[in-house]
């Protein structure tokens, strides 16, 4: 349902579960409903909004916690060129929308027995791969040495093939592993990982593909360097994760039915009917039904005298409002909850909100989206764990991420505080940048110590006149 919302109007009409037929509406009124369904996607503007919050800021390594080759990786963390601020965005961006993302941490295959100096002619390094939430099959853990640990995986990777008649997909599943290890009827412990990589034939004279292995071999560090990335809550005993925006998917789908329902009903009803009471309409003889009556400013329509010496009459019949009104405000109050079940500031009607209520509802969002930023800089540094590993690098990064956008809601109250502590002289210069740089006021390349130069070159008199003796802040 997520991923079909998230695709926007066009797969929401193909969908014809989240928009009923209705009882004995035809199939050909049904689909024209259907195509000329509207659809307004604040479910995907709400989860746009709380992803980007983290991202204000760039993303990235804390200064002097990672080495050379840690900061090269973290430039094209996936191989693909993308940055690691915008592989950790896509997997918020995913996590938020499906309660579950995952990073798996893999390595160029190399030769077996291969040197590092064969390796690195080969280009071989690890890489981050994304693995979104509806390609995950399978997740089974268990305690090793006294952690939780993957002991099976499996997941999608599909590949698409071009050739001469056009492109085909094929379908593969991954499946990583590790064999327990038993004595006396009991676990006790787990074979290093190993991987195989399913393959589905295609299917000939009707029948199915059938599936086999492709690939297969060990892993080199031995274990499942999979990293999962939550923001709801696991089931416990599970990888099933109760997703935080599950309700907003469900009211987006009310939504959605709703202002199709009302955009059905001013197409049936914004036009007045023409009535004929008491005329007896012209037959074609061609088709023997009536002849449709002309409409317009151009049209004469007449009514003649009947034998018993009474006229019929033209007249307009318009269809009362009240009901299409009805249904807007329904809408209104939908779309109202949906921004509320969102966590985002209610800022469509703002002049209907206190200011603490609409703070509130912002609060409500920052610190939901703080807490899911808190569980991605740890998913991203046990990701950069696994990726050491295989580098055998003996640092321990760590990940810088913004998670002070909650001065947001408060931000013009909060910096005149801090201007009128700095005319008071209850905290310095430097203290007072330091907090407009935070709340974005000041460019974080601002320099202090620089600016300082300029604003004295500016003074005009000797060189000697005191501004020495002014404090030197920090860049």
């Amino acid at each position: 349902m997520v991923d079909t919302i998230l695709a926007g109007a066009d797969a929401m009409r193909k969908a014809a579960k989240y928009l009923p037929q209705f009882p004995k509406e035809s199939d050909a009124d049904y689909k024209y409903r259907r195509e000329n369904a509207k659809f307004t996607n604040i479910f995907r503007d709400l989860v746009e909004g709380l992803a980007s919050k983290p991202f204000a800021k760039e993303l990235g390594l804390v200064e002097g916690k990672a080495t050379d080759q840690v900061k090269t990786l973290a430039e094209d963390i996936d191989g693909r060129g993308n940055h690691l601020h915008v592989f950790a965005g896509n997997v918020f961006f995913n996590g938020i929308a499906h309660a579950v993302d995952w990073i798996f941490v893999d390595h160029t295959k190399v030769p077996e027995g291969a040197t590092r100096a064969q390796e690195k002619a080969i280009g071989a390094r690890p890489y981050w791969v994304h693995i979104p939430a509806t390609r995950m099959l399978a997740a089974y853990t268990d305690m090793i040495d006294g952690e939780e640990q993957f002991i099976h995986i499996r997941f999608r990777e599909d590949e698409i093939r071009r050739s001469a008649f056009g492109e085909t997909t094929v379908e593969r599943v991954r499946v990583l592993n590790r064999e327990p290890v038993v004595a006396d009827g009991k676990v006790i412990g787990y074979a290093p990982a190993t991987f195989e990589l399913w393959e589905k034939s295609a299917g000939t004279n009707g029948k199915a593909g059938s599936w086999s292995v492709v690939d297969s071999g060990p892993i080199a560090i031995g274990i499942i360097a999979l990293v999962p990335f939550l923001t709801g809550r696991r089931i416990a005993g599970s990888w099933q994760v109760l997703p935080p925006m599950k309700d907003c998917a469900h009211l987006q789908i009310e939504h959605y039915q709703q202002e199709t329902n009302l955009k059905y009903a001013r197409d049936m009803t914004c036009f007045p009917m023409l009535a004929g009471n008491g005329v007896t309409p012209e037959i074609d003889p061609t088709t023997n039904q009536p002849v449709v009556a002309p409409v317009g400013p151009k049209a004469v329509l007449y009514a003649p005298m009947g034998q018993d010496g009474q006229h019929g009459e033209w007249k307009f019949i318009e269809i009362s409002a009240s009901s299409l009104q009805f249904l807007e405000s329904s809408i209104d109050k939908t779309e109202r909850q949906l921004r509320e079940l969102g966590r985002q500031p209610l800022t469509a009607e703002t002049g209907n909100l206190t200011v603490v209520t609409t703070a509130f509802a912002a609060q409500k969002g920052n610190s939901a989206v703080q807490a899911w930023a808190i569980n991605l800089k740890d998913a991203l540094e046990q990701a950069w764990v696994y990726t050491c590993m295989w580098l055998k690098d003996s640092s321990e990064p760590e990940v810088s991420i913004h998670t002070d956008f909650a001065i947001e809601a408060q931000a013009g109250e909060e910096l005149n505080a801090v201007l009128t502590l700095m005319e008071r002289h209850e905290i310095s210069r430097e203290a007072g940048l330091s907090e407009m740089k935070r709340r974005n006021v000041l460019s974080p390349e601002y320099d202090a110590g620089a600016d300082l130069d300029v604003i004295l070159s500016e003074i005009p008199g000797d060189d000697d006149d005191g501004s020495a003796a002014l404090p030197r802040p920090a860049a």
